[in-house]
């Protein structure tokens, strides 16, 4: 997700990206209980890679809610205290603020999600070690749960004319 430069166009965009934020954590709050209440069909599936697969699932669901609550926060921060970037570094030029994953976390709702996350994505790197489900398990928690706005600068683009006659 990018933000606009100006402060009217930042917020509104903010405040847009909030409204579905809260929208997509109610959804993944329902595709949380729906997981738990199949729970015991995961533990009665045979093959290794399917329980690797929900045991994944589940713990990515609940990171990110966590990371969910964190954008929201990162916005409303942005907000009340915006960052500053120059507008040149070196030949590129700021174009928009860009949202990354970061170890830094702002909410206190975020905290139980974040522990129980940790708990969930350790537990599938252990149980299944040396899988992609492990990999991507141990991605996840190393990656962080907090949520940060930084500025994105590009190159100008250059206009090549056609040196092909028509």
């Amino acid at each position: 997700v990018e933000f606009p430069l100006t402060a009217p166009e930042f917020l509104q965009a903010a405040r847009t990206n909030q409204q579905k934020a809260m929208i997509l954590l109610k959804y993944m709050a329902e595709a949380q209980k729906a997981l738990e209440k199949g729970k015991h069909l995961r533990d009665q599936e045979p093959d290794p890679r399917w329980q690797a697969n929900y045991d994944l699932i589940y713990g990515q669901l609940i990171a990110y809610q966590a990371r969910i609550y964190e954008y929201g926060a990162a916005l409303e921060e942005f907000i009340r205290n915006p960052k500053s970037a120059p507008p040149l570094k070196g030949t590129t030029r700021l174009v928009h603020w860009d949202v990354g994953v970061t170890k830094k976390i702002r909410t206190k709702e975020s905290e139980p999600y974040i522990q129980k996350a940790a708990e969930l994505l350790a537990a599938t790197s252990k149980e299944f070690p040396g899988t992609p489900w492990a990999v991507r398990a141990d991605y996840e928690r190393q990656r962080g749960y907090g949520v940060d706005l930084h500025p994105d600068y590009r190159a100008p683009t250059v206009q090549v004319s056609n040196p092909i006659p028509v």
